[in-house]
Protein backbone atom coordinates (compact mmCIF):
# COMPACT_ATOMS: atom_id res chain seq x y z
CA UNK A 1 0.00 0.00 0.00
CA UNK A 2 1.80 3.50 -0.77
CA UNK A 3 1.36 6.17 1.36
CA UNK A 4 -1.07 9.00 0.56
CA UNK A 5 -0.88 11.18 3.69
CA UNK A 6 1.18 11.59 6.92
CA UNK A 7 -1.68 9.92 8.65
CA UNK A 8 -1.58 6.73 6.59
CA UNK A 9 2.64 6.85 7.09
CA UNK A 10 2.14 6.12 11.03
CA UNK A 11 -0.55 3.60 10.87
CA UNK A 12 1.05 1.43 7.38
CA UNK A 13 4.21 1.94 8.92
CA UNK A 14 5.63 -1.10 11.14
CA UNK A 15 7.96 0.62 13.47
CA UNK A 16 10.70 -1.56 15.41
CA UNK A 17 13.32 -1.53 17.87
CA UNK A 18 16.11 -3.72 18.20
CA UNK A 19 16.47 -4.02 21.89
CA UNK A 20 19.97 -4.56 23.38
CA UNK A 21 19.68 -8.10 24.52
CA UNK A 22 18.26 -9.78 21.25
CA UNK A 23 14.68 -8.59 21.60
CA UNK A 24 13.41 -7.11 18.36
CA UNK A 25 10.41 -5.30 19.26
CA UNK A 26 7.79 -4.42 16.22
CA UNK A 27 4.90 -2.35 16.56
CA UNK A 28 1.66 -3.90 15.77
CA UNK A 29 -0.60 -3.65 12.34
CA UNK A 30 -2.33 -0.69 11.80
CA UNK A 31 -0.87 1.36 14.70
CA UNK A 32 0.67 4.72 15.08
CA UNK A 33 2.46 4.25 18.13
CA UNK A 34 5.73 5.89 17.88
CA UNK A 35 8.84 4.51 18.73
CA UNK A 36 8.93 6.81 22.16
CA UNK A 37 6.01 5.14 23.53
CA UNK A 38 7.36 1.49 22.40
CA UNK A 39 10.22 2.25 24.70
CA UNK A 40 7.89 4.15 27.40
CA UNK A 41 6.10 0.26 26.99
CA UNK A 42 9.35 -1.22 27.96
CA UNK A 43 9.38 0.56 31.49
CA UNK A 44 11.83 3.27 30.06
CA UNK A 45 11.55 6.41 31.98
CA UNK A 46 10.86 9.26 29.85
CA UNK A 47 13.84 11.36 30.60
CA UNK A 48 16.09 8.40 29.88
CA UNK A 49 14.21 8.11 25.81
CA UNK A 50 16.54 10.57 24.63
CA UNK A 51 19.37 8.51 25.04
CA UNK A 52 17.75 5.48 24.08
CA UNK A 53 16.79 7.30 20.90
CA UNK A 54 20.45 8.60 19.75
CA UNK A 55 22.02 4.72 20.44
CA UNK A 56 19.80 2.46 19.76
CA UNK A 57 18.82 0.88 16.30
CA UNK A 58 15.04 1.19 15.41
CA UNK A 59 12.88 2.10 12.27
CA UNK A 60 10.39 1.35 10.13
CA UNK A 61 9.01 -1.42 7.74
CA UNK A 62 6.51 -0.26 4.66
CA UNK A 63 6.02 -0.84 1.10
CA UNK A 64 8.30 -3.59 0.89
CA UNK A 65 11.47 -1.34 2.37
CA UNK A 66 12.76 -1.11 5.29
CA UNK A 67 14.55 2.45 6.99
CA UNK A 68 17.05 2.12 10.10
CA UNK A 69 18.16 4.91 11.80
CA UNK A 70 18.80 6.31 15.29
CA UNK A 71 18.54 9.86 16.60
CA UNK A 72 16.87 12.47 18.90
CA UNK A 73 17.23 15.89 17.30
CA UNK A 74 13.86 16.99 15.97
CA UNK A 75 15.82 20.17 14.30
CA UNK A 76 13.80 20.28 10.66
CA UNK A 77 16.94 19.46 8.27
CA UNK A 78 19.05 17.06 11.15
CA UNK A 79 19.90 14.09 10.04
CA UNK A 80 19.06 10.78 12.12
CA UNK A 81 21.70 8.04 10.76
CA UNK A 82 22.54 4.67 11.67
CA UNK A 83 25.95 4.27 13.45
CA UNK A 84 28.30 2.22 11.56
CA UNK A 85 29.39 0.74 15.40
CA UNK A 86 25.61 -0.78 15.03
CA UNK A 87 25.92 -2.10 11.59
CA UNK A 88 27.32 -5.73 13.30
CA UNK A 89 23.69 -5.89 15.68
CA UNK A 90 21.47 -4.96 12.83
CA UNK A 91 23.17 -7.41 10.49
CA UNK A 92 22.19 -9.78 13.91
CA UNK A 93 18.67 -8.52 13.36
CA UNK A 94 18.32 -8.85 9.88
CA UNK A 95 17.27 -12.70 9.70
CA UNK A 96 14.69 -12.20 11.58
CA UNK A 97 13.55 -8.69 9.91
CA UNK A 98 13.52 -10.82 6.79
CA UNK A 99 11.39 -13.43 8.34
CA UNK A 100 9.05 -11.13 10.13
CA UNK A 101 8.52 -8.79 6.89
CA UNK A 102 8.48 -11.06 4.19
CA UNK A 103 11.36 -9.75 2.48
CA UNK A 104 14.54 -10.72 0.58
CA UNK A 105 18.25 -9.56 0.10
CA UNK A 106 16.72 -7.73 -3.00
CA UNK A 107 14.65 -5.12 -0.71
CA UNK A 108 15.97 -1.66 -0.10
CA UNK A 109 17.33 -0.94 3.10
CA UNK A 110 17.63 2.65 3.94
CA UNK A 111 20.19 3.73 6.83
CA UNK A 112 18.74 7.30 7.56
CA UNK A 113 16.64 10.35 7.36
CA UNK A 114 16.04 13.84 7.22
CA UNK A 115 14.02 15.20 10.11
CA UNK A 116 11.09 16.96 8.52
CA UNK A 117 8.25 18.62 9.80
CA UNK A 118 5.83 16.93 12.26
CA UNK A 119 3.63 14.98 10.68
CA UNK A 120 4.92 14.74 7.66
CA UNK A 121 6.86 11.81 5.94
CA UNK A 122 10.67 11.99 6.41
CA UNK A 123 13.03 12.32 3.08
CA UNK A 124 14.56 8.42 3.42
CA UNK A 125 18.62 8.51 2.81
CA UNK A 126 21.56 6.26 2.58
CA UNK A 127 19.89 3.69 0.11
CA UNK A 128 21.41 0.40 -0.24
CA UNK A 129 19.85 -3.13 -0.61
CA UNK A 130 19.55 -5.81 2.36
CA UNK A 131 21.97 -8.21 0.71
CA UNK A 132 24.42 -5.18 -0.20
CA UNK A 133 24.48 -4.46 3.34
CA UNK A 134 24.69 -8.13 4.74
CA UNK A 135 27.89 -8.50 2.58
Amino acid sequence: MKVKSAYSFHTVRRAFIMMPGGALLIAPENTDISHRQMFQNQGIASNDIPKFLMTIPRGYFMDGELCIYQGADMTPGAIWRLEAKNYDTVRAFMPQLKGNFGIDDNANLYLGVRVGEIGTVWEKLYKTTVGAFMR
